[in-house]
């Protein structure tokens, strides 16, 4: 399947290729098994402080803001867990839950399996939360476990009238070897 992914500034801490392009390197195994696992909300909170410590380098030590990503049910739950674990490396990071998902979509990895193409981005039905906190205007990073098509972190930034980057812990999409 042909991706169209035209991210550019989404910052990824660890980068691998679809295991349906080419067999992945141990490391690269490695990198996609712990995408895999933080999304769990109950995943083991050193995985997790681990990963979170390679995406706050990623982090130029500006003041930012943190927006956990909604999953496809719209829980915030995992990426919050994983936004927190950040702003405890990085303090000059600031987290706010304020995304939400009301409608359920097909997961990303669901529909790469059945070889659907990705959803669009206003078909991620990503909104802020009308009970959200004010959201100061500074630099803004979207946390999610893993960068596929883009589109994720493109609904996103929809939802903040096309501000904000993504942070992603694993670059599914682009080349590894880049």
């Amino acid at each position: 399947m042909h991706s169209t992914c035209t991210d550019r500034l989404t910052k990824a801490a660890k980068r691998y290729v679809s295991p349906g392009t080419r067999p992945l390197t141990n490391a690269e195994a490695e990198s996609r098994a712990l995408a895999q696992l933080i999304k769990d909300p109950a995943c083991d909170a050193d995985l997790v402080a681990a990963a979170a410590r390679e995406m706050a380098r990623l982090i130029d030590g500006e003041y930012c803001n943190l927006i956990p990503v909604p999953d496809h049910t719209g829980s915030t739950e995992a990426n919050a867990r994983l936004a927190c674990a950040i702003a405890y490396c990085a303090p000059h990071a600031e987290v706010f839950d304020v995304l939400t998902r009301p409608i359920e979509t097909e997961s990303a990895c669901e529909r790469h399996r059945k070889r659907l193409p990705p959803i669009r981005p206003e078909d991620h039905y990503i909104r802020r939360r009308a009970d959200g906190p004010l959201v100061p205007l500074r630099k803004t990073y979207f946390v999610d476990n893993v960068l596929t098509s883009g589109n994720t972190v493109a609904a996103c930034r929809l939802a903040f009238m096309g501000m904000g980057a993504g942070l992603v812990y694993a670059d599914a999409h682009h080349d590894a070897r880049n």
